[in-house]
């Protein structure tokens, strides 16, 4: 008897041909593990030697049958086929893609209405945490910007604007605009005082000098960007 593999109810895979045109008839049975060099029977469910063609460009397998889910276990490792260097079979899990695409839209879509809720200076200051230049920008050109950034890079986005030390980031970065902090070759001034030699070392500055803040604060507001 075969050794039964996991069999997962409802998830397709399709087994790809790369060039079909090329390919013609691809014969799968028995082969050599190139790393143990052990050999892996291509059996059936029964423990049946199998063999099995594939002649057309696509071919479906339903994981919650027990042999297509062993033809999937079997042909995914094929040394040649597939992790080949010149592979001519593309393995891809419909089911896995179809999570991923969810997953991804489900992020966007957080995103997005993270981005929704932004306006004015709370707008303007993740902004700037994200890269956008608000420089004499009008608020719609900046919205838009963070929309993009949410839509196209939504885990990103979406890491910034959770980030915990995000409120001292928006103070750095509106510092660094407004000219209140000092910033060259990514080492951090206020006034003659070195912060760090990077954000991450500004940030603990900022951190133990909390006596400074509203002395800071004021300054920021002091000009318009």
């Amino acid at each position: 008897m075969a050794k039964k593999t996991e069999i997962r109810k409802g998830a397709v895979v399709e087994v790809r041909m790369i060039n079909p045109k090329k390919t013609g008839t691809v014969t799968l049975r028995d082969y050599t593990d190139p790393d143990t060099q052990a050999l892996r029977k291509f059996k059936d469910s029964n423990g049946n030697p199998r063999v099995k063609k594939y002649t057309k460009a696509l071919t479906v397998l339903r994981l919650d049958i027990e042999n297509d889910a062993l033809e999937y276990e079997h042909i995914k490792h094929h040394p040649l086929y597939v992790q080949g260097a010149h592979p001519i079979l593309r393995i891809v899990d419909i089911t896995l893609e179809a999570e991923d695409r969810t997953s991804k839209r489900e992020s966007a879509l957080e995103a997005l209405i993270e981005a929704k809720g932004l306006r004015g200076d709370k707008l303007y200051n993740f902004a700037r945490v994200l890269g956008v230049n608000t420089l004499n920008v009008l608020e719609s050109i900046v919205k838009d910007k963070v929309y993009d950034i949410a839509e196209k890079t939504p885990t990103e986005f979406l890491k910034a604007f959770n980030d915990p030390n995000r409120v001292f980031k928006e103070v750095l970065h509106k510092g660094k605009t407004k000219g209140v902090f000092a910033v060259k070759n990514n080492i951090w001034k206020f006034r003659e005082t070195l912060m760090g030699a990077n954000i991450d070392e500004a940030i603990l500055w900022l951190n133990d000098n909390e006596d400074l803040m509203p002395s800071i604060r004021k300054e920021l507001s002091s000009v318009s960007v």
